[in-house]
């Protein structure tokens, strides 16, 4: 327990500067089930869930992940709101307004989020054939509920039968992903740390078309998270960067996709400094000289590797075998006039994993 509360110390007490802007970490997660969930038996009570967060995890925030809060059910829903705010402790444990709306293989699973209460769960259409490439009527929907009503969306466990083969993105609704799952594995790309194959997926129907890495290539802007689903604890964490610690702020930084998933209480900080401005996680932008990376990674266990991927590439790895790693990396082949992505993967040497939101950066020297 010392050890857990001195690196969540380090989480809670680090800053980033950004021009006026000063940023914190907010470490929580938005997919944890409860009873209320018709699948969540061996989850226990919705209480439990915010003691959880609150008293085991030392979460600066949490979000309900049942399945419509309890299948839409207006006593569950209720609860699930109430809850929300009764557990709030100032601005030192923020609850959000979340659920999970489960819509199969080729939609997709989605948690969407929010920071004000009283916004009702969302009903269905009928489900996309799987064979034909075209915009889900249901996805379509979701994204125009999610802009009324100043929410956003995660999918998850894309590469399952409740995932997605992407055919659907809205990115000022859909910024971020949930990368990794607890209780599952790690959907970012294939030969990646705890990433599914035919062999090992530990969901037998195995979904290829779901790896966030060709939602990537298609040109979707996405950010990284983690979070649990079902009996995980302990390995699944959405670290937000926020200026302020309140509801808003967190969605706002979701929005802004200044935001990381691991599986251990790690400090990732990743800029890259054009000219005067420095630039951060998530952010799109162009530079007129080549893209130079300021990594920072502060973890639990020493760092066995540390990569950067470019287009689904590794272009860097390093093996520290640190536990605070600090690099600069500049590309020296960049493609003039193109949009690329850069993010940073790390892996502890006890397996323990960090996911960088990326930067899409334009060489325009």
């Amino acid at each position: 327990m010392a050890e857990e509360l001195k690196a969540v110390k380090t989480i809670r007490d680090y800053r980033v500067q950004l021009g006026n802007e000063t940023l914190r970490l907010m470490r929580g997660e938005f997919h944890r089930h409860t009873e209320l969930s018709s699948d969540g038996g061996g989850d226990g009570p919705l209480l439990d869930m915010w003691r959880y967060g609150l008293d085991a995890a030392y979460m600066d925030w949490i979000g309900n992940g049942d399945h419509d809060n309890g299948n839409g059910r207006e006593y569950s829903w209720w609860i699930t709101q109430k809850t929300s705010e009764l557990f709030r402790i100032g601005n030192a444990f923020v609850p959000m307004f979340s659920y999970e709306r489960s819509v199969s293989y080729p939609e997709g699973h989605r948690n969407p989020v929010f920071a004000r209460r009283g916004v009702r769960t969302l009903p269905r259409l009928p489900l996309s054939d799987p064979n034909v490439e075209k915009p889900a009527p249901d996805t379509q929907m979701l994204y125009r509920y999610l802009r009324q009503l100043d929410g956003i969306t995660a999918e998850h466990t894309s590469t399952t039968n409740m995932g997605t083969d992407w055919r659907d993105n809205d990115p000022k609704v859909e910024p971020i992903v949930e990368i990794f799952q607890g209780c599952r594995q790690n959907y970012e790309m294939p030969g990646a740390p705890r990433s599914p194959n035919e062999e090992t997926a530990l969901n037998k129907d195995f979904k290829p078309k779901g790896f966030v890495s060709l939602a990537l290539l298609k040109g979707y802007r996405l950010g990284f998270q983690s979070s649990s689903d079902h009996g995980s604890t302990h390995i699944s964490y959405c670290n937000v960067w926020v200026a302020e610690p309140t509801r808003q702020a967190i969605l706002d930084g979701m929005k802004k996709r200044r935001i990381y998933g691991s599986t251990d209480n790690i400090v990732a900080d990743v800029r890259c400094v054009v000219g005067n401005h420095t630039r951060f996680m998530g952010e799109e932008f162009s530079t007129p000289t080549p893209p130079k990376l300021n990594v920072k990674l502060i973890g639990t266990r020493p760092f066995a590797k540390v990569c950067i991927v470019r287009q689904n590439e590794y272009v860097h790895t390093i093996e520290p075998k640190t536990q605070m790693v600090e690099f600069t990396w500049t590309d020296a082949q960049p493609e003039r006039g193109k949009t690329l992505y850069y993010y940073i993967r790390g892996e502890q040497e006890d397996g323990e994993l960090v996911w960088v939101s990326p930067m899409w950066i334009r060489f325009e020297g």
